[in-house]
């Protein structure tokens, strides 16, 4: 017998065989899956069966889709419903259709911060500091600040007429065609002439940028502005700001990395699963760069995160740069999205973390506050900056970054004292002064061990809940007075350190606390800095004639 004619039967029954017996662990699982369906396919038939009115059924699939989301606690895994997924795919892109300007709430209104260069916004005569007043019909008083930019986006193409209150107190209602733009990620110093300038120190040849967030077109975002100081041999050192970037495409994180590194891993993602440990994968640099040898600094903050940290901790682990700054974020999770079939809507769902080339895991575990997350400051970089310096540094910064006709006078040497002060960036003063010393000496300085790096954004957040907890409490009060109002009451309540004058200063002040016999049970003192007034505000307090206290503490002491 010819030994194809064979071996065809017997092969045949070995897959047979296989088969019979793969063919009930098959059923067996599916079964399972089936079965863990069993309880919310009754409850939905008891429901649509029974509820006292007729169910909205496609909200309860949404529900029951979200619940399952919601049930892995993980604020970076979520469901998108089909209503807003345009929306979604926007935001990942950078790109929407509109007019093209940077905006904040401001006193109730929506202010201009700055327009785009070469938007619709810049051409229709919107200036920087315009409060907008009307978008069309719309009135911007006391709206949400997402709702205006709402009425300012459109299909392209389309009119906005778009009414705004100069700086000069003169009305003008603009006719502003809306057009796709492409937000910015990359930024310089200042404009000058309406353009960015990026060299903080000529002489030196001491460049900065800043990235804002990471898309594809970022890094060549980055290369095109770097590239006419590089090919002039102007550019001799370099300050890279990822301070407040909540990231972006892992892709444009490894290519910016790239740009400076000549070797060495990037990073590594890796899920928390021994059934997918195959699935480990290692970035590394890969090709040569011309910024590869440029002296670099890079700034990061509590708010640098994903992508940015990606980058900084590359560049530190590989002894590429000096990071300074404030311990990141640590947002170090992989997120992946997929459509749920049927027009559904989307899930975005984490499915590994990453790790810096040291086999640090960027993710910052909720609950442990002992745990190691994000990348750190270099030794001796660590500069804090606590809520009320970021607000004026971020405030500050649009003075320098507004497309304006009257752009303020600059010096002609940026030095650190200046840097500090009148440009109000302690940070890019430090890392300035770094690359300096590393020009005139060919090295970085020797720099001292500073505090842990973990501690500012610690305290930076509880100094944010502290503000937080004491905005309710006056609201809460305010809201309890005007119940009483409307309940016609006619009792006034005094709270706070009432007949306390104003001028008076409390700070570092002594707290006496009495119990009701008087006697004396622990003395504290108000630490520098803190607001005792308005800490006391949600507290009714009743004024002690001084000459009671007196006796008191004469009787205490004795």
């Amino acid at each position: 017998m010819n030994i194809r004619q064979i071996i065809a039967p017997v092969t045949l029954l070995a897959l047979a065989a296989l088969l019979i017996a793969e063919l009930p662990q098959a059923i067996a699982g599916r079964a399972r899956h089936y079965d863990w369906f069993g309880p919310i396919i009754d409850t939905r038939s008891i429901l649509m069966d029974h509820y006292v009115e007729p169910p909205d059924e496609a909200a309860m699939q949404q529900a029951t889709i979200a619940a399952l989301v919601e049930s892995l606690d993980d604020p970076y895994t979520i469901y998108v419903p089909p209503e807003d997924t345009d929306d979604f795919r926007k935001d990942l892109s950078g790109h929407y259709t509109g007019i093209g300007a940077h905006v904040r709430g401001h006193e109730g209104r929506l202010r201009i911060l700055s327009p785009m260069d070469g938007s619709p916004a810049l051409e229709a005569g919107v200036r920087a500091g315009d409060i907008v007043l009307k978008i069309d019909e719309f009135d911007t008083l006391d709206q949400p600040v997402q709702d205006c930019i709402d009425h300012l986006l459109g299909p392209p193409g389309s009119t906005v007429d778009v009414t705004v209150l100069h700086t000069d107190d003169t009305e003008e209602t603009l006719a502003v065609i809306r057009r796709p733009i492409a937000a910015p990620t990359v930024s310089g110093l200042m404009r000058r002439d309406r353009q960015w300038r990026f060299l903080v120190d000529e002489a030196r040849g001491i460049a900065y940028v800043r990235v804002d967030q990471f898309t594809g077109d970022t890094v060549p975002q980055l290369v095109a502005a770097l590239s006419p100081l590089k090919s002039s041999g102007r550019l001799q050192g370099l300050v890279l700001d990822l301070r407040g970037n909540p990231g972006g495409a892992l892709p444009a994180a490894v290519d910016m990395a790239e740009l400076f590194l000549a070797d060495g891993d990037i990073v590594s993602i890796a899920p928390e699963r021994e059934d997918r440990a195959s699935e480990r994968r290692t970035f590394p640099a890969k090709r040569g760069h011309a910024l590869e040898d440029i002296p670099l600094t890079v700034l990061i903050d509590a708010q640098s995160a994903s992508a940015s940290e990606i980058v900084a901790g590359a560049l530190g682990d590989n002894n590429r740069a000096l990071i300074v700054g404030e311990r990141s974020f640590g947002k170090g999770s992989v997120q992946e999205v997929r459509p749920l079939d049927g027009d559904h809507g989307m899930l975005k769902f984490t499915t590994a973390y990453y790790y810096l080339p040291s086999g640090r895991n960027l993710h910052r575990r909720k609950g442990d506050p002992d745990a190691v997350w994000g990348v750190d400051p270099s030794l001796g970089c660590v500069v804090p900056e606590d809520f009320d310096a970021k607000r004026a540094r971020l405030t500050n910064r649009w003075t320098w970054d507004a497309i304006t006709p009257d752009e303020p006078e600059v010096p002609d040497i940026l030095d650190d004292t200046w840097l500090r002060d009148e440009f109000g960036d302690a940070a890019l003063a430090e890392a300035v002064a770094l690359l300096r010393h590393h020009s005139e000496h060919g090295a970085w300085p020797a720099l001292e061990s500073d505090e842990d790096p973990a501690y500012p954004p610690l305290q930076a957040e509880l100094d944010a809940a502290l503000d937080q907890r004491e905005a309710i409490a006056k609201h809460l009060i305010e809201l309890q007075e005007e119940i009483l109002r409307l309940q016609g009451s006619e009792r006034t309540v005094d709270r706070g350190l009432v007949g306390l004058p104003d001028d008076v200063d409390v700070s570092g002040a002594e707290i006496v606390i009495r119990d009701k016999g008087g006697r004396v049970v622990g003395t504290w003192r108000v630490a520098e800095g803190e607001n005792i007034r308005s800490s006391l505000d949600a507290v009714e307090l009743v004024p002690v004639d001084t000459d009671d206290a007196a006796e008191s503490t004469t009787a205490d002491e004795g």
